[in-house]
């Protein structure tokens, strides 16, 4: 499909933001698999993809995924952000930050003390309100065993 408008002509009812439906599984799992395949994102298996579509969300313009972000719960005292991907043609534009925010107020009303982000970029999560819990600390590290 092409697009015949860029970003900036589009008005805001070009883009629509709404929860991904876990009948989408099969459009999410195509959008995401450029940014799995070149390590941006984590791969995800079928299953874990459809749980996480219960607290997702989606940019669609034209009926197509640009972006897309999904929140998962762990408990009520923490969640975090997982599979944030923007199509790079929409990037800089506040999609990210947009759909952020939906994961953020998910976790509001589900009563979720804490939500962190783990990113190779901070910026974007600094500009939605996110800070390091303990700064100049503590930081998080990891293994893949």
């Amino acid at each position: 499909m092409t697009l015949t408008k860029t970003m900036n002509e589009m008005d805001e009812s070009d883009i629509q933001i709404v929860p991904a439906g876990r009948d989408e599984l099969a459009e999410v799992q195509s959008f995401l698999a450029p940014f799995m395949d070149d390590r941006q994102l984590l791969k995800r298996t079928s299953i874990e993809m459809e749980l996480l579509l219960k607290h997702a969300f989606k940019a669609t313009i034209n009926g197509r995924i640009v972006a897309f972000c999904a929140l998962e719960i762990y408990s009520k005292k923490l969640a975090e952000i997982q599979c944030l991907a923007v199509d790079e043609d929409y990037r800089r534009r506040g999609l990210g930050g947009m759909l952020v925010k939906c994961c953020v107020d998910r976790a509001r009303e589900e009563k979720v003390k804490e939500l962190m982000a783990i990113s190779a970029s901070d910026e974007m999560f600094k500009a939605c309100g996110f800070d390091y819990s303990l700064p100049n600390q503590k930081r998080a590290l990891f293994i893949q065993p």
